[in-house]
């Protein structure tokens, strides 16, 4: 018991030398940020700051050190990976929803390429109104964390996307199209560096996506997706091929998707404080030249919530107007980062 007591007091001891030498608890307890006060006391401790992200690590070694000198600028860091990282350390934690793709709400956005036979085919004798509201909820599970005892994991996401026409009252203001995508992803960390740029993770996913309509206006497909995940400090690019899982012809509501759709996409996003520019490019590659771009810009609008402003031109913006070309600014509010 002693010899407890005096280890106890020795340890107490160094830990005020260290303090004296130019960090201490007083040091850690002013900042505000939870991650950072944990990562400085975790560095007072002597635990090692390998496992938390770098800007966490900075932060701790200056309040223990004393040092002011910024090594690297935070706004050229990497910040989907962190993300990521985080998301796995919170992915057994019930109380946790942990988002997908972006989560969003556009109550206003204009259309001036409107697809009015499908909807005619819903709605005769009806209009269609080119401004209507969109949103997305995207979320996604853990289902089997390092699979084999390695660190691969296997997640399990739902995404829906929705266009309403809810200024449409002259027809009660209906749901225009709802998209629903559930997919199995297969997440494996990797850690590839070539000329600055930085492979951080592999994901495999069996991707299904349908309107949920019955005839002629139901859509859907099934498909075999391989991803890959690069940064490049506050730049990062996600690359994407799929490969259509085949159906006979009775059972295909559109055997023609791939025309419009293509067999894959890039999607980016830089990060400037609390700005974010994103894009998302597809193209079927062939002679026609049929594809898609979608720009996306996000602000700080409070401690919560983003602005989100949304432009998307070209093609398969929803299933219903896969083979029709669309022209689509709308504003509203992001709650989550785009991938």
């Amino acid at each position: 018991m002693k010899h407890r007591i005096t280890m106890t007091v020795a340890a107490l001891i160094a830990s005020a030398a260290s303090g004296a030498q130019g960090g201490n608890l007083a040091d850690c307890a002013a900042l505000a940020d939870n991650n950072a006060r944990l990562a400085c006391y975790d560095a007072l401790a002597g635990r090692a700051a390998a496992d938390r992200p770098r800007s966490q690590a900075t932060i701790a070694e200056q309040a223990v050190t004393g040092s002011t000198a910024v090594t690297e600028d935070p706004e050229e860091e990497e910040f989907v990976s962190p993300r990521l990282e985080e998301e796995k350390a919170n992915a057994n934690n019930r109380f946790v929803i942990i988002p997908h793709y972006r989560n969003y709400l556009l109550p206003l956005t204009y259309n001036s390429n409107i697809n009015e036979e499908a909807w005619k085919e819903q709605h005769p004798g009806d209009g269609m109104d080119q401004a209507e509201a969109k949103f997305q909820i995207s979320f996604k599970a853990i289902i089997w964390q390092d699979l084999f005892g390695r660190d691969i994991d296997l997640w399990g996401a739902y995404t829906q996307e929705n266009w309403w026409q809810v200024y449409n009252t002259d027809v009660s203001s209906p749901f225009r199209e709802t998209d629903y995508q559930p997919e199995l992803i297969l997440s494996i960390p990797n850690n590839w560096h070539f000329m600055g740029v930085h492979n951080t993770r592999l994901d495999l996913s069996f991707t299904h996506q349908s309107n949920g309509s019955s005839e002629p206006e139901s859509r859907s497909w099934n498909r075999l997706i391989a991803s890959a995940l690069f940064e490049h400090r506050n730049f990062s690019l996600v690359t994407s091929a799929w490969w259509r899982i085949p159906e006979r012809n009775k059972d295909d509501d559109n055997p023609d998707i791939d025309d419009y759709m293509g067999n894959g996409q890039l999607q980016g996003a830089w990060k400037w404080s609390e700005y974010t520019l994103g894009f998302t490019f597809r193209n079927n590659l062939s002679s026609d030249n049929k594809g898609a771009i979608q720009l996306d810009w996000t602000f700080p609008i409070s401690q919560r919530f983003s602005g989100y402003i949304q432009y998307f031109n070209g093609y398969g913006e929803s299933l219903i107007d896969y083979n029709e070309s669309t022209n689509r600014i709308g504003i509203g509010v992001s709650l989550t980062d785009p991938f």
